[in-house]
């Protein structure tokens, strides 16, 4: 009953409130009896409200505060923190011993990878030109066929059991020696290159080359000749080698005994003909360094700084170990 009197009430003042005299009544009518639900609700948010967000304001301040400190103590800890690395980096500089082993380490690790990028370089660089697929010749493209000039030569030799043989013996044949050369020149016993001789592991007693080496790039030298003509000869047979001596010519050429010429050709070859170009040039330790990796022993010097002609040349001698007993 009391919401239907309400609800009749309401629309009586809806359609009175704005009627030029009684609307004004009506409208003082509302608030009187509106006013005890005004003062209700006033006194609702005086005593819970207000104090509510008062309290929600007080904690909101003291969070800020305390973010505020905390950025305050960073701020002053970064100078700490920058003072103290200044002392351990000034502690470091004043322990020269310790600083000095750290940079040794360091130097050592980067020579070391130094070394083995080099090594990864040569590798690569051997396989892609003495790769199954490239030519073993030096340099050259064609591959000489092997031809036993002076077969009753040969017989006598294996005859005896004792094969001596000159290896890149050009116009100078040696007696007692069979005489091999890529070319079909006089007194050439055999025509054969120097990576495919016509002999057996184990049968050869000596191998002598006067200025052959140099015309070999090192690489191939270090892993296919040297090892090879190490595997020819018999136990405790003998490798002799004649090659121009890079330390006698610079000092040659330093000191005005040799022209630039006489340098640059026996630095780079004659040129003259194919296969007459250096790939390399030694001293008495590089060459001896060499022999001993391919397993050779007992390496000497038979000669040094040896003038011949416009080149000066050392003589080196080595042997393959000989039988185990």
């Amino acid at each position: 009953m009391f919401k239907i009197i309400k609800k009749g009430l309401k629309k009586v003042y809806y359609a009175t409130k704005d009627k030029p005299v009684i609307g004004r009544f009506v409208r003082i009518g509302a608030a009187l009896i509106k006013l005890p639900e005004y003062k209700q609700r006033q006194l609702f948010f005086e005593e819970q409200q207000i104090p509510a967000l008062l309290r929600s304001l007080s904690e909101i301040n003291a969070r800020q505060s305390a973010t505020d400190a905390k950025i305050e103590n960073m701020l002053l800890s970064v100078p700490v923190s920058l003072r103290e690395m200044k002392r351990d980096i000034e502690n470091m500089c004043n322990s020269s011993e310790d600083t000095h082993k750290r940079m040794d380490d360091i130097t050592d690790s980067v020579a070391y990878l130094l070394r083995r990028v080099e090594f990864v370089r040569r590798e690569l660089m051997f396989e892609m030109r003495y790769g199954n697929s490239a030519p073993l010749s030096g340099g050259d493209n064609l591959n000489v066929k092997t031809q036993i000039i002076s077969i009753e030569k040969l017989t006598n030799f294996r005859k005896k059991g004792e094969i001596r043989l000159n290896l890149g013996c050009g116009h100078i044949p040696l007696d007692g020696y069979l005489n091999i050369d890529r070319r079909a020149l006089p007194s050439v016993d055999i025509v054969s290159e120097a990576e495919n001789l016509p002999f057996e592991e184990g049968e050869v007693s000596e191998i002598f080359s006067s200025h052959l080496l140099e015309h070999f790039p090192a690489e191939q030298l270090r892993r296919e000749l040297l090892p090879y003509w190490f595997s020819l000869l018999k136990p405790d047979g003998i490798f002799r080698a004649v090659v121009p001596d890079a330390d006698g010519m610079i000092n040659a050429y330093t000191g005005g005994e040799y022209s630039f010429e006489q340098m640059r050709e026996v630095t780079f070859g004659g040129q003259d003909y194919n296969g007459d170009f250096h790939f390399n040039m030694f001293n008495s330790l590089y060459l001896s360094k060499l022999l001993s990796e391919a397993g050779f022993v007992k390496i000497e010097i038979v000669s040094a700084n040896r003038k011949n002609g416009g080149c000066k040349e050392f003589e080196i001698c080595a042997r393959k170990p000989g039988a185990v007993i």
